[in-house]
């Protein structure tokens, strides 16, 4: 497979990653990155307009700090610098370093990751984001009950059940994970514990919390399918 063959399949993949991690199906970038290429569509999207703003898509993954999903990240990654002009890589980095910082992905130090925990120190907030933190409605009671009621208790990461596996002692044990970047958590935000919240085993819930915004469910399982292969 050559570098723009590559390039094309992974802006194919944005697609689907936008779609089933943030819930936002462009449509619109699907028809174009089929219809003329994926490395076409890039340079067309990155050139610059009079008052050029950013993309509906981009916008979207900066909402829902994802922008590690955007085809500007795609852009600037060493691998695919062959197929861009030096203008074309410039304006993808300027447009992910106008971005906030909390829209940004950032690896969690292994001792600082305890997702069973409240962090110390004030809660988080960044412009309208309530000040609240993930793990609120992780560990609210009733929003817990109302998610297990329709997820059950396995662990939707990796599937393993704590009473099948340690009989009555384990009986209802699981935690529950809030799917919803903090990023995106805003003034009206009203949790949907059905939609919002997914019961994981503590070892797959340690590792969601490994970057911040989470990994999402998908992502792990990703993740660890290509650890399993590794091991054939």
């Amino acid at each position: 497979m050559s570098v723009e063959e590559d390039f094309h399949h992974q802006m194919l993949d944005i697609y689907q990653h936008a779609g089933t991690e943030v819930g936002y199906w462009a449509n619109y970038f699907l028809r174009g990155v089929k219809k003329h290429g994926g490395l076409n569509y890039a340079r067309t999207a990155l050139e610059k307009r009079k008052n050029d703003s950013i993309q509906k898509g981009f916008q979207a993954l900066v909402d829902a700090g994802r922008v590690d999903i955007s085809m500007e990240s795609l852009v600037v990654r060493p691998e695919f610098a062959s197929l861009f002009t030096d203008v074309e890589i410039a304006e993808a980095r300027a447009r992910l370093d106008g971005i906030a910082p909390y829209a940004r992905r950032e690896r969690v130090p292994a001792d600082k990751v305890f997702p069973d925990e409240l962090p110390p120190g004030p809660p988080y907030i960044e412009g309208a984001i309530r000040q609240v933190t993930v793990n609120l409605y992780e560990r609210n009671a009733k929003a817990r009950e109302e998610c297990l009621s329709k997820h059950g208790y396995d662990c939707a990461v990796c599937t393993m059940n704590f009473e099948k596996l340690y009989g009555e002692i384990g009986k209802k044990f699981i935690h529950v994970h809030h799917k919803k970047p903090l990023a995106t958590i805003r003034e009206e935000y009203e949790l949907n514990a059905r939609k919002d919240l997914v019961p994981v085993c503590p070892n797959c819930h340690a590792m969601l919390h490994t970057s911040n915004p989470p990994l999402s469910v998908s992502e792990l399982q990703e993740k660890m399918r290509a650890q399993a292969a590794l091991q054939l």
